[in-house]
């Protein structure tokens, strides 16, 4: 079948396009604001800032909410250009639309591709750091209280059976961080 068979069979071939670059040029944007949201998540992290914290968590709800919905809008948009309404399960990549692009379409498609498969990746490398110091956070802060409730409850106690014990003050966690 030929592009133009293919562009015409999709109902307005170049308009439903046009919408797949709509959607990958909001979904690049939200992506980027996505990114400097996790930047300051981290400095919220790093200043224990919890009101921010909160506010930035449930804000990262909103903004995921918005890309999966985008992520949904290019599937149907796709499906729509491939002519495959009936496969709701099967994910189609951007790479099945080539051919039903122009050599220019293509060209974008793939500039914009890459641009998105970059800032996915950063969300995916600045989450992980966010999670990774957030652990390291609570553990720290697990050693600290645990600790200082050792010290204070150091004394001698009565379990339930009778007997005498010691309660133990060493931390859960040791950092070999330098």
């Amino acid at each position: 079948m030929s592009k133009e068979q293919n562009q015409s069979k999709t109902g307005s071939g170049h308009g439903t396009l046009s919408l797949v670059f709509d959607i990958l040029k909001r979904q690049i944007s939200i992506s980027a604001d996505f990114l400097t949201l996790l930047e300051s998540e981290k400095q919220a992290l790093i200043d224990m800032d919890m009101n921010s914290i909160v506010s930035l968590t449930s804000y990262k709800e909103n903004e995921l909410a918005k890309m999966g919905q985008l992520d949904h809008s290019l599937q149907e948009v796709a499906r729509q250009i491939c002519d495959e309404e009936n496969q709701d399960d099967r994910i189609i990549k951007l790479v099945e639309l080539l051919p039903f692009m122009s050599r220019e379409q293509s060209a974008e498609l793939q500039k914009y591709q890459d641009q998105l498969t970059d800032l996915r990746e950063k969300i995916i490398d600045n989450n992980l750091i966010n999670r990774r110091f957030t652990s390291d956070t609570l553990g720290y802060i697990n050693d600290a209280i645990s600790l200082i409730c050792g010290e204070i409850s150091n004394d001698q106690l009565y379990s339930t059976h009778g007997q005498h014990r010691i309660m133990s003050a060493a931390p859960t966690l040791v950092s070999m961080e330098v």
